[in-house]
């Protein structure tokens, strides 16, 4: 008790609270009259993996139980020489949801079950905010079934300008979300309570597959501290849990160019496309109501001819020979793109006792993409493409004590690493029409880059009558590790296309 004490003044002073992954529960006990009833025992127990937990109300009837698990929920509300009361609701991502009871004398063995469709009331939320829950993730299309991309349906979210306010200089394989017309880089992307930014690129790692997604919250403004170190958009992510009932799935997902309409980007000859994304999830019990396991491994192979703008295809036999004078290769414009990777998730949960809750989750992801375009597609040649390795891992480990009636602690653990290797495809000098079209190792973009991050989080929430005081912190140390050529070995921006009379500029590059 002592070093939890110590944790709490630490983290307190630390004036941070990181990202909530559960949802609370607040109301009054009344009794027929409209008079308040003090000491009446509200419980919440989880119909799916029957984790429960429990609250007093106070002199003035109010009760609120902090940090439970999203999930299914049958609450029951009990009080000396009055009927019990019970209560279902679907407790999703971040909820702080009033239900109010009113109970009637009785006998105990007699019992009201009170149901209702009306929505669920959260009068003390002051966001603007949207849950994509599992329904909409299962049933929804998304091309390419990144999951992520569901945060497109909450209103102001837009697939946000790579090049708005910096250039992007590491090409990430993924959705790049803008917030109401902010940059790119402003958002924070979390997974399980824990942080999934890449520091060197600024927008989110890779994630888990959609099928090892259970819900996400998107919050768009006004957020509270406990929302974190955002400015633009947050985007708050849970993973799927086992419960009493083994679940499973198997899936295929099927494309090819004979079956997709031609793209008009597409140069004739060049609309080739074949992808198969595939995978398994597996759920269930080590110990009923006690112990889960969850499972998920996704696979895709992608192979595909890349786009070019109608200025290279119009002029490509100019093109080779401006380069064929300088003894540089030519271009050849079909060649496969390809955007393979495996990844798998596996989650355990364990209820320690009936006042802690442990979970601990692993994430792999290991991606090989060829034939990438550094810039925007279709601006550069095959000679400027750079192929991308890129392997995330992390591991998160979450532990929630309920410590007294008014007192819950969360803490959090997360072991990050991330290695993305982005060699370039040939080795010939960076030649450049101006808003044109690009040849040659582009400048700029890393060729490697390593990234280690180690997070401690801790959140503790103390109910004091009808106040509620929150605390807590988030520390990560971050290494990171980059590797950048710059101009190799020269490079020419020209302001037409290649000719003798053609101005153009030179900056050579390091000798090597």
């Amino acid at each position: 008790m002592v070093v939890m004490l110590a944790v709490f003044l630490l983290l307190a002073s630390m004036f941070s609270i990181a990202q909530t992954i559960t949802a609370s529960l607040q109301g009054r006990v009344l009794d027929k009259s409209g008079a308040v009833l003090p000491r009446a025992t509200i419980s919440a127990s989880n119909t799916d993996t029957g984790f429960s937990r429990s609250a007093t109300s106070g002199d003035n009837g109010d009760y609120k139980i902090s940090s439970l698990p999203v999930g299914n929920y049958k609450i029951t509300v009990s009080a000396p020489t009055f009927q019990p009361q019970t209560s279902t609701l679907t407790l999703a991502l971040g909820d702080a949801v009033s239900l109010d009871f009113t109970l009637v004398p009785g006998q105990v063995e007699q019992q009201v079950t009170v149901s209702s469709e009306a929505p669920l009331v959260e009068p003390t939320r002051t966001s603007t905010d949207s849950v994509i829950a599992q329904a909409q993730i299962q049933n929804l299309p998304v091309n390419g079934r990144q999951f992520i991309d569901f945060a497109l349906l909450a209103p102001g979210v837009t697939i946000g300008d790579t090049t708005s306010g910096s250039t992007d200089v590491i090409i990430e394989p993924v959705t790049k979300l803008s917030f109401a017309g902010q940059n790119i880089h402003y958002n924070f992307i979390a997974i399980d309570g824990a942080d999934n930014i890449s520091t060197a690129s600024g927008v989110q790692k890779t994630t888990p597959s959609t099928d090892a997604v259970r819900e996400f919250r998107v919050i768009n403004n006004t957020y509270s501290v406990e929302a974190g170190r955002a400015v633009g958009g947050i985007v708050n992510i849970i993973t799927k849990s086992g419960t009493n009932d083994v679940h499973g799935s198997v899936y295929e997902y099927f494309r090819n160019n004979a079956m997709d309409a031609k793209s008009e980007l597409a140069a004739p000859g060049l609309n080739k496309l074949q992808q198969n994304q595939f995978g398994f999830t597996l759920g269930g019990p080590i110990r009923k109501d006690k112990t889960f396991y969850f499972g998920n491994y996704e696979g895709q192979r992608r192979n595909e001819n890349p786009f070019y703008n109608s200025i290279i295809l119009a002029n490509l036999a100019q093109i080779n020979q401006f380069k064929t004078n300088f003894g540089l290769s030519t271009e050849q414009l079909n060649v496969n793109r390809k955007s393979d990777y495996d990844n798998f998730l596996l989650k355990l949960d364990h209820s320690l006792t009936d006042r802690e809750y442990l979970f601990v989750r692993y994430f792999f992801n290991d991606g090989r993409l060829t034939n990438v375009s550094p810039l925007n597609d279709g601006f550069d040649l095959p000679s400027g493409f750079k192929d991308n390795n890129l392997r995330d891992q992390s591991l998160v480990a979450s532990l929630s004590s309920t410590l007294t009636s008014n007192l819950v602690n969360e803490a959090r653990f997360q072991y990050g690493h991330r290695t993305f290797d982005f060699p370039t495809v040939t080795t010939q000098p960076h030649l450049e029409v101006l808003n044109t079209f690009t040849a040659g190792v582009n400048r700029g973009n890393p060729d490697f880059y390593q990234e280690g991050r180690v997070e401690i989080v801790d959140n503790v929430t103390w109910q004091r009558g009808k106040h509620t005081f929150s605390f807590g912190g988030d520390f990560s140390h971050v290494n990171t590790l980059e590797s950048f050529p710059l101009f190799y070995p020269f490079e020419a921006d020209f302001g037409c296309l290649f000719t003798a009379q053609c101005p153009f500029s030179l900056q050579a590059g390091p000798r090597r």
